[in-house]
């Protein structure tokens, strides 16, 4: 058969063949895991993506343009990317689809050419090619078919020259890959994409066969998605119980076990691979399923639900749903950053909203998300930068597809497991470059069981072994649980370890679970049932910086600071609750300054605040002594003004650790605290001792020098600080009130008149601060721009002055933002205290 070009209706038709060919080998891919875990998804993620083509395909209209075909596959290929293997493929497909071009045909050269486009676009993709792979694939069939077409022109044969090439191009990975050779199996994505390429071949050689090809099995990719679209419904409930079990063996006849299955239920879903035959079916009598399970082979994870009594905590997916589960948290907060985090089972999904995740997409091993999936995700939050968690190596360059795709501001940590997302998560106030500093220094342990014979460097490992990787990487391997677990934390915990997480899996083991315990009875625990198959346990070692101070400050957020402000010191900022539109939120890290004082001018009245409640300090003062502090000391807005102090009181009673705990008022508020807090860091940095830092605080606060003059008086009059009239007749003669801090207490200092009194009593309160010393000055703004402006005036009338330090110009926050409106003031504090 001579073929001279291949024409919009054939490339279609060979998208379809190479689809088709690569999906019936999934499980052969999924079996060519380099290490030997249960969870290879390469054939899976593959699979998915091409499949996403196919389907897209068959909406196309035959008499499509190719450009019409190209842009629909184009689109189909990258929404429908999954896992690292199915990403670099969207990527040869969308550079093989770049090259064609604006041609209706493509001859034999034009093939090459678009060969070649897809080679430059899929290394461009990757920051590091590794050769070995999929990518040296693409480069090989690329040159090789260059060559070809130096002497013919013939399509069949180029098709067939690219097969081959392909062909070998797989084989010789275990040369080009040492990890592979080691593992004795090649290249899984590889491998894929030469199956892609053969399915081309097929569709002009044996055109037949790939029409007849029809997905006989459910994929075990599909298996958790085709149960959630059964129907689940409680008042349809024929048969009672949701029974699935794994048999170890798929060697039997599998036609007739199915019959048998069916005659004792409905809903019977089946996957199958080369060594495995999974099973899900609704029945009266699971005991007499099992029983027939038995008869073919061991049981492996065995599950078995009262679905009358389960209903009611059955997630079920809307049948007309296509894609990834994704929840996302009942609590809205108004924050600038957003985090969208991958869990891998609904108790993890349900551990990150506890944490504060505000969108959690489930998927993991083997139920990758795809690029829309994740698109979807970053829609359900419009956040001025939002991070996302992938927690698997092999979500990562997904993710980064979806950002590039997406015109929201999205960053792509590379989270590479559950719990080192998670450790992001439940410290989501912090600022992001001081976590992934700390994150280095921390270890991720998954511990699970070997699925075949294999050597990783010089550790031989035999099927059945108990396997521990850590950070990504196998290094023990044991034949008892028990002995593994023991090896892995008795090397790992060191001097520096603080905290320990364990996540456990669906395969319970009681005694190993308290030799857990008693490894770590010295380390600060934390215990979740997280029921992910596969896998016994995640374990998260957090180690201290062993160069870190002894003593940390707390703070509330009436300090003005922010967290970039103390990345690099050790403070930790505890916020106040403001009541806006309705609802409560978190003080700076739920709602901007800026949104809190837009709301203020536009009501023209201050806003409910409430100050933290003890169990917020109790999480604080317990995070800080997991994070290795020794000592804190806990600084706060005066008791005069806030009863953030007594709770903080309140917290502390209830710690173990209450002895190494001092919390002092600060007798004052915003920047004044703000000052006393980060001076204390820095002597703390300097490693003095706790009780002179504790000295220091408690003789330098009553020094401060706190003036803010007011905008107007209408704020003071709504508190019940003056009268009505009082407030017409100042404001009648343009009188601007100044209040000041004293001894805890706001007290009025003066009231002069217009802004240029105001100035000139800030210039004479300076002058008096300095004439015996040198001063720290904080300009401090609130409320409309115009105080801002003014705010910069004083700041830059200042900066040249030898005896004035001007530290910064702060927007005050919304608790006394509320009581006091708009101005603008100073703050000083002598350099010397």
């Amino acid at each position: 058969m001579r073929i001279r070009y291949i024409d919009a209706k054939r490339l279609r038709m060979l998208l379809i063949a190479g689809s088709k060919w690569l999906v019936m080998h999934e499980e052969v891919l999924n079996e060519l895991n380099v290490y030997p875990v249960p969870d290879g998804d390469t054939g899976s993620n593959m699979s998915m993506t091409i499949s996403a083509v196919e389907k897209e395909l068959t909406r196309v209209n035959e008499k499509s343009s190719m450009n019409e075909v190209s842009e629909a596959v184009e689109e189909a290929v990258l929404m429908g990317a999954r896992g690292n293997s199915g990403t670099i493929l969207s990527q040869i497909i969308t550079g093989f689809l770049k090259g064609i071009g604006d041609k209706d045909r493509l001859y034999a050269a034009d093939v090459v050419t678009a060969l070649e486009s897809a080679k430059e676009v899929a290394y461009q993709a990757v920051n590091q090619p590794v050769e070995g792979t999929i990518l040296t694939v693409i480069r090989k069939v690329a040159d090789s078919a260059r060559e070809y077409v130096k002497t013919s022109d013939d399509l069949v044969g180029l098709l067939e020259n690219i097969k081959d090439t392909a062909q070998e191009a797989v084989e010789q990975t275990p040369e080009e890959l040492p990890k592979l050779k080691e593992a004795g199996v090649v290249d899984a994505g590889a491998k894929g994409l030469f199956y892609i390429l053969e399915g081309f071949y097929m569709l002009i050689t044996q055109a037949d066969l790939v029409e007849e090809i029809e997905p006989t099995e459910v994929k075990n990719a599909d298996f958790s998605s085709t149960i959630a679209n059964i129907d689940h419904d409680p008042d349809s409930i024929t048969f009672q119980y949701c029974t699935e079990f794994i048999i170890g063996n798929s060697s039997f006849d599998t036609d007739k076990f199915k019959e048998e299955i069916l005659e004792l239920g409905d809903s019977a879903v089946f996957a199958q691979s080369s060594k495995k035959f999974k099973v899900h079916v609704h029945t009266n009598n699971p005991g007499q399923a099992l029983e027939l399970a038995l008869k073919n082979g061991d049981l492996e994870k065995v599950k078995i639900e009262n679905m009358k009594l389960q209903h009611e905590n059955l997630y079920v997916k809307p049948k007309e749903e296509d894609g990834a589960k994704i929840f996302v948290n009942d609590k809205i907060t108004l924050s600038e950053k957003g985090h969208i985090i991958v869990a891998d089972t609904e108790n993890l999904k349900n551990e990150f909203l506890k944490n504060g995740a505000d969108v959690v997409i489930l998927g993991g091993q083997s139920k990758n998300p795809s690029v829309q999936d994740i698109l979807n995700a970053l829609n359900k939050l419009d956040k001025k930068i939002i991070y996302i968690y992938p927690n698997n190596k092999n979500i990562i360059s997904t993710a980064k597809l979806a950002c590039e795709k997406s015109e929201k501001n999205a960053v792509v940590m590379e989270t590479r497991t559950m719990l080192e997302g998670n450790f992001y998560i439940k410290d989501k106030n912090e600022e992001i470059e001081k976590l992934m500093e700390e994150e280095k220094r921390n270890i991720s342990i998954e511990i699970t069981k070997a699925v075949r014979d294999t050597k990783v460097d010089a550790l031989e490992i035999k099927q059945g072994n108990y396997i521990a990787l850590v950070n990504g990487k196998i290094k023990y391997a044991e034949n008892d649980l028990k002995t593994l677990v023991s090896s892995v934390l008795d090397q790992n915990i060191t001097k520096d370890t603080m905290t320990i997480t364990v996540t456990e899996g669906s395969e319970k083991d009681e005694q190993c679970k308290k030799l857990i315990e008693g490894k770590s009875k010295k380390l600060y625990k934390t215990f979740i049932d997280g029921n992910q198959e596969n896998y016994y346990y995640y374990i998260y070692l957090e180690n201290k910086n062993p160069n870190m101070p002894e003593v940390a400050i707390l703070t509330d957020s009436t300090s003005d600071l922010v967290p970039e402000e103390v990345m690099n010191l050790p403070v930790s900022i505890v916020p106040l609750k403001v009541e806006f539109q309705g609802n409560l939120y978190k003080d700076i890290f739920e709602i901007s300054r800026s949104q809190v004082w837009e709301e203020i001018l536009k009501t023209n009245t201050g806003l409910k605040t409430s100050q933290p409640a003890p169990q917020d300090f109790l999480k604080a003062y317990k995070r800080l002594f997991e994070k290795g502090y020794k000592k804190i000391i806990s600084i706060h807005i005066s008791s005069k003004l806030s009863g953030t102090s007594q709770s903080a009181q309140v917290a502390k009673n209830l710690l173990e650790e209450k002895e190494n705990v001092e919390i002092l008022d600060s007798l004052t508020t915003t920047s004044a605290l703000g000052h006393l807090v980060t001076e204390a860091a820095k002597k703390s940095l300097k490693r003095e001792s706790f009780q002179s830092i504790i000295n220091w605080v408690e003789n330098t606060r009553s020094k401060a020098r706190f003036l803010i003059a007011l905008n107007d008086l209408k704020f003071l009059e709504k508190g019940g600080r003056i009268g009505k009239a009082t407030s017409y007749i100042g404001s009648a003669l343009h009188l601007k009130p100044i209040i000041g801090v004293r001894n805890g207490e706001v007290i009025p200092e003066k009231k002069v008149i217009g802004e240029m009194g105001v100035l000139n009593y800030i210039r004479k309160t300076i002058k008096q601060e300095t004439e015996n010393q040198s001063v720290y000055l904080y300009v401090v703004w609130a409320g409309v721009s115009k105080n801002l402006d003014v705010a910069d005036k004083i700041a830059k009338e200042y900066e040249k002055n030898s005896k004035v330090t001007v530290v910064n110009i702060k927007l005050v926050g919304p608790v006394i933002g509320s009581h006091v409106g708009s101005g603008f003031g100073i703050i000083t504090y002598p350099k010397l205290s």
